[in-house]
């Protein structure tokens, strides 16, 4: 569960029913954005297709593209944009969409020359970022005329979790009324740098003893984490969150959100709730992320893995409340301008309009 499956969920809710009849396909398995999907009448199948490697999988997939005979067909990932797209060269009937949802330079060239070849069949690439898009012309050789840069949108106010606020209490009544919270919301794994934050908090927590971070997340870094942060003496002001469902509760209590992602980031579903929550950012200035973060006026950027530059910049936050609120400020309005769930929907809707479009004058 994580950005890339959010973002299917808010566009199958948000676009305008009377207009599109949506459905969810599952390349391979479900999970808990499938249960929610269902949950909202939304009909999902699971296909339980786990291979590349078997052709005849892919001519099944085909024929069940032309029975069901949709008008467009919206990929996300590499798996499942690449199989469906292959599918859908044998079915020739639906218009193809597929979304690039990061800039992932370990793509080995055999993926590249697929991904490159398979947008020759694809009516429109969607890229979540200018980085992104920038990536798929100079990486992936796909043309510019096909990309469009729809910026993601935050969840955690769209009113589709319904966990309950005192989810986090176990946490939050860990935190003193005067604490300072730093943020970080991210799958517990190498590349999103956790250990940058660790060694900057053992700085910060050197000169405030009122400093805290919570690290909402899960993943296989967690063994590390933990013991990282034993070793760093930092068990009292390090809180180690887990996965949740509902994260508002804190959001609401940050001070600030930071992302310390080492490698490659599209764009950062967590900065934006971030911003859609009015908090101060602080980002890695690598891929999407400065089109979040606008150094000095909604937060700061930091070089990847410079975890003295990152603490710098949070005593600055630390030291200065009139300047948190004017970076929250900021990020609010960067959030409604740029981000907002209506900027996301009408660019989707719109490009469906003009793909069909394009396929009915191209008869």
């Amino acid at each position: 569960m994580g950005g890339l499956e959010r973002v299917i969920q808010t566009i199958v809710l948000g676009i305008d029913p009377r207009r599109y009849a949506a459905e969810v396909w599952c390349l391979a398995r479900g999970g808990v954005i499938a249960e929610e999907l269902l949950g909202a009448g939304v009909p999902v199948k699971t296909l339980g297709l786990t291979s590349y490697y078997n052709p005849a999988r892919v001519g099944d997939l085909a024929r069940v593209f032309e029975r069901e005979r949709f008008d467009i067909v919206h990929t996300h990932g590499y798996f499942a944009g690449t199989f469906a797209r292959l599918a859908l060269m044998l079915a020739r009937g639906p218009a193809v969409v597929h979304h690039l949802h990061t800039t992932d330079l370990n793509f080995k060239a055999r993926n590249r020359r697929i991904e490159s070849l398979l947008s020759l069949c694809s009516d429109r690439v969607i890229c979540v970022s200018r980085a992104v898009s920038q990536f798929a012309m100079e990486s992936l050789g796909v043309h510019p005329r096909k990309i469009e840069v729809v910026y993601n949108t935050a969840f955690a106010d769209s009113g589709q979790r319904a966990a309950p606020r005192e989810e986090g209490q176990d946490i939050l009544s860990r935190l003193s009324p005067g604490d300072f919270v730093i943020l970080s919301v991210a799958s517990l794994t190498r590349n999103k740098g956790h250990d940058v934050l660790l060694l900057a908090m053992r700085e910060l927590a050197l000169r405030h003893g009122s400093v805290k971070s919570i690290l909402v997340g899960e993943g296989p870094e967690r063994r590390f984490l933990e013991s990282r942060i034993s070793e760093l003496g930092l068990g009292g002001c390090v809180l180690l969150a887990g996965m949740r469902q509902n994260i508002l509760p804190f959001l609401e209590r940050a001070d600030v959100l930071v992302l310390c992602t080492v490698a490659r980031e599209g764009l950062s579903v967590a900065l934006i709730e971030g911003a859609a929550a009015g908090l101060p950012l602080v980002g890695s200035d690598l891929g999407g992320i400065p089109e979040v973060v606008e150094h000095e006026a909604n937060g700061f950027l930091f070089r990847p893995g410079g975890s003295r530059e990152l603490a710098h910049a949070l005593e600055r936050l630390i030291a200065a409340p009139g300047m948190r609120r004017c970076m929250g400020q900021r990020s609010r309005i960067l959030y409604d301008n740029r981000f907002s769930r209506q900027v996301m929907i009408g660019r989707i809707e719109r490009m469906y309009d003009d793909v069909l479009q394009g396929r009915a004058n191209a008869i």
